[in-house]
């Protein structure tokens, strides 16, 4: 007897809940993501489990793997990680691990491709699992999230929302309860939604879902349940016949539902290099690998360069000092006249190299040098280009120019030999009404088209 009056402690101001209330009953947490729906749910699920009493979880998104560092789960699902394969385990040997084994198990569907055969397969679970209660008379909870996707408002049910509606409606006799969670309470089917007797509504801002809680709850509750602070909820309980405001407690494993977290040392630089295309952290650590001398202090304590200095190439000058000389085996005197020697051409020489080098306007050749001779003064656009696009352009003319001769070619022999003269498509109008003598005016303008192309070529050969 004592067992039928146990509790779980959600909150942390000490608010149970009727163990026997939870586990027959059929209940819905409704919330927007983020306002701790999951939380919620998770909180019940540890409770439950604290106390010994097994449950089955539909997971679409893969949120309550975790429990498996803290409790004893079978937890089935697509690929090597999980304890079952999900399309190779049996529904008879889940609902054994539920009833005649006392073990909870987590259905998990979140890498499934075939959608449709995990929907049979827990439809057929669930069936069997309502067929099985009729004899055992277990207390044993199913818990669904995202329901809305199996018991939606519009669009009608196929099996497995028949069979979720079964438990739903004739499950508390069975002792097999229901708990669905939904982000939108106004896409759930309302005939689920009636038959709930404990509601936990967490933050909603959308007026279709609101407007399902002022149907329920009145105006005065739909409107403050857009306010709810993150985890606090209006929890509507039917064995008690109470509505109240509660704070759900923080859950004690960890949340694999969690937004992923922008994480500074998980990023790089993409900024690519004007010049080269290359990224400049690729080019920094290049720069870096290039020059041994780099000072200690301008890298993290894990061995990486520093960001702030990621984007600054800064060239050293090439020539040694005296002390480094001599510590290459040179003495000072050949170190002093090889600074001699070039004090007057280094000077000169060393700043041009630099500006070269740093330069994102010159243009790098196979062997990483710049042809001056290729760009203009004023930095415009190659002298390469514009030679390119002048040879399009000539050879077009020359195509042109071509088809000319032939066709003209051919009227000429059909003029010569008293034929008609020859159809072709590539003539730009015919030739019945033109004046007397063509041949003559043919000749004159494969002359003018000669002479242009030969100005043309002569001056892409001066420029």
């Amino acid at each position: 007897m004592a067992r039928e009056t146990e509790r779980i402690v959600v909150s942390e101001d000490g608010l149970s809940l009727p163990v026997i209330e939870v586990l027959t009953g059929r209940g819905v947490i409704f919330g927007k993501s983020g306002s701790g729906k999951s939380n919620s749910a998770s909180v019940i699920v540890e409770e439950l489990l604290e106390k010994g009493f097994p449950l089955l979880i539909v997971d679409i998104e893969g949120e309550y793997a975790t429990l498996k560092d803290r409790y004893e789960i079978v937890h089935v699902g697509k690929g090597s990680e999980y304890d079952f394969e999900l399309f190779e385990t049996e529904p008879e040997r889940i609902v054994d691990f539920c009833l005649d084994q006392n073990r909870p198990v987590i259905v998990d569907i979140s890498d499934v491709l075939e959608i449709d055969g995990a929907h049979a397969l827990i439809e057929d679970t669930l069936t069997l699992l309502f067929s099985r209660e009729k004899r055992v008379q277990q207390p044993f909870l199913v818990i669904v999230e995202e329901i809305h996707e199996f018991l939606p408002q519009q669009g009608g049910l196929d099996d497995l929302g028949e069979t979720l509606i079964r438990i739903a409606k004739r499950g508390r006799k069975r002792g097999l309860g229901l708990c669905g969670l939904s982000q939108r309470p106004a896409s759930v089917d309302k005939d689920f939604i009636t038959q709930c007797d404990w509601l936990v509504w967490h933050r909603l801002t959308w007026e279709n879902d609101t407007r399902v809680v002022k149907s329920i709850l009145g105006s005065d509750t739909a409107r403050e349940v857009q306010d709810l602070e993150t985890g606090e909820a209006i929890m509507m309980t039917d064995w008690d016949e109470t509505v109240r405001r509660v704070m759900f407690r923080r859950k004690r494993t960890a949340d694999a539902g969690d937004t992923p977290t922008l994480s500074k040392s998980a990023r790089r630089d993409l900024t690519a290099s004007p010049d080269t295309g290359v990224d400049r952290q690729d080019r920094t650590v290049e720069s870096q690998m290039e020059s041994p001398t780099s000072p200690a202090g301008d890298r993290d304590p894990d061995g990486s360069a520093e960001s702030s200095s990621a984007t600054d190439l800064v060239v050293e000058p090439y020539p040694a000092t005296m002390d480094e000389a001599a510590e290459d085996g040179n003495d000072g005197t050949e170190a002093e006249e090889e600074t001699e020697s070039s004090d007057s051409g280094a000077e000169s020489e060393q700043p041009a190299d630099i500006e070269a080098v740093g330069s994102q306007d010159a243009i790098p050749t196979e062997a990483g040098s710049t042809d001056p001779e290729l760009r203009e003064p004023d930095g415009h656009e190659p002298v390469a280009a514009t030679l390119w696009e002048l040879g399009q352009f000539v050879t077009y003319v020359l195509v042109k120019l071509t088809n000319s001769l032939v066709y003209g070619s051919r009227v000429l022999v059909a003029k010569a030999t008293g034929a008609s003269e020859p159809a072709d498509r590539l003539a730009p109008v015919s030739h019945q009404n033109r004046d007397p003598d063509p041949s003559r005016w043919s000749v004159w303008i494969v002359l003018a088209l000669i002479g242009v192309v030969l100005g043309l070529l002569v001056l892409a050969v001066v420029t």
